[in-house]
C-alpha cells in the first residue's frame, strides 16, 4: 500500500473593478453568484483554451452533508503522454482518440462565510494562477478582475515560536563564503555559526541541512537551540536562501511545516493509494472538510483561518 501526500492552500475570494484607485482595498467576491453562472454552461461551454491546452470546470456543488461548497477543476491534457507495457510485451505509446484527453484534476472547497478558498495543489494541474484566470475566462466581465489572495500569518517567526513540539527543520545557506567573509560568527547565538564555518571549509558556494526527529513521536528538537536559530534567521535573513521548520502547537494537533520567508497557510493530507486507482475528488473534498470544518475532532483551522483575515 502506498501513499500520496497532498497540500492544500488557503485564499481569499477577491476582486477590482477597473476604476478602483490603487490605494483602495480588494471588494469580497460572492463565488457563489460565479458557480451559479457556471452550472448553466454544459461541459464544452465551461471549456477554455489554456495555454497549448484546454481546461474546465467539471462540478461545482453545495454538499449538504458536509455543510460547503465545492469545485472541481479539470486541466485537459494531450502532450507529454504516458506509456503503457505488460509483463511479456515491449512497451506501446498510450494513443488518445481526437476526443479523449488525460484529466489532471484540482479540488476546491469553498467557505461562503469568509470568501475563502481551500484548494488543492497538484504539480500536473491548475496552480492558483491557472484557478484565478479561469475564474475570469468564465466571469467575463471586463469592467471586474478577481483574484486569488493567498492567506498567511501575520508573522511566519512568531507562528513558528508558539510551537510545543518542533519535528524538523530545514534551512539552505546562500553563499557561505562571503557570509565568513563578513564576519558572520559575531552576529550568530545558534550552532548555525559553527555549521556554516564546517561547510566553508569545503569551499563551497551553497549548502543545505535538514534535522529532524526522524519517526519519533511525542518528542521534539530542543527547544532553546530552535528559538536560538529562529532568533538567527529572523534577524540575518542575508544569509539565507530557505528556512522552514516542521512543529505541532499541541500534542493533539497536526504537524504544520512554516515556510519562514514565504508562509502560506496550508495543510497537508495523506491518502492511502490503491494500485491501478486514482485520488477520487469525493475523497479530496472528505479530507479538506476534515481539515477546514469545526465540527470535526481535527484542530478548527476554519477559526484560525477567520484570525489570519483580521490581522
Amino acid at each position: 500500500m502506498s501513499y500520496r501526500k497532498v497540500r492544500f492552500e488557503y485564499y481569499q475570494v477577491v476582486y477590482r473593478k477597473a476604476s478602483d484607485k490603487k490605494e483602495q482595498r480588494d471588494r469580497l467576491f460572492d463565488l457563489l453568484l460565479w458557480m451559479d453562472a457556471a452550472s448553466k454552461k454544459s461541459l464544452e461551454g465551461r471549456t477554455y483554451d489554456y495555454y497549448s491546452e484546454q481546461a474546465r470546470l467539471e462540478s461545482a456543488y453545495w454538499d449538504t452533508e458536509l455543510g460547503f461548497s465545492f469545485l472541481h477543476f479539470l486541466r485537459l491534457r494531450e502532450t507529454n503522454l504516458p506509456s503503457k507495457a505488460k509483463k511479456d510485451s515491449e512497451v506501446e505509446p498510450f494513443e488518445l482518440d481526437d476526443d479523449e484527453y488525460l484529466g489532471e484534476d484540482v479540488s476546491a472547497l469553498y467557505d461562503e462565510t469568509n470568501h475563502v478558498l481551500m484548494l488543492q495543489r497538484n504539480k500536473y494541474s491548475l496552480g492558483p494562477e491557472g484557478i484565478e484566470e479561469y475564474l475570469n475566462l468564465l466571469w467575463n466581465e471586463k469592467e471586474e478582475q478577481i483574484y486569488l489572495r493567498p492567506i498567511s500569518p501575520p508573522n511566519a517567526f512568531d507562528v513558528a515560536r508558539r510551537g510545543s513540539e518542533y519535528r524538523k527543520i530545514n534551512l539552505r545557506f546562500a553563499d557561505i563564503n562571503t557570509s565568513i567573509s563578513e564576519g558572520f560568527k559575531d552576529k550568530f547565538k545558534s550552532p548555525l555559526k559553527k555549521v556554516i564555518k564546517s561547510f566553508g571549509d569545503y569551499e563551497g558556494i551553497n549548502a543545505q541541512i535538514t534535522i529532524t526527529m526522524g519517526k519519533k513521536k511525542n518528542d521534539s528538537l530542543n527547544e532553546e537551540t530552535i528559538s536560538d536559530t529562529l532568533d538567527d534567521i529572523e534577524e540575518n535573513p542575508e544569509y539565507f536562501s530557505k528556512a522552514e521548520i516542521a512543529k505541532k502547537d499541541n500534542e493533539d494537533s497536526r504537524v504544520e511545516l512554516i515556510d519562514l520567508f514565504a508562509h502560506k497557510a496550508h495543510d497537508f493530507g495523506n491518502f492511502k493509494m490503491e494500485k491501478r486507482s486514482t485520488l477520487s475528488h469525493q475523497a479530496i473534498a472528505k479530507e479538506m472538510w476534515m481539515l477546514y470544518s469545526p465540527n470535526t475532532d481535527c484542530l478548527n483551522r476554519q477559526q484560525k483561518i477567520n484570525q489570519y483575515l483580521k490581522t
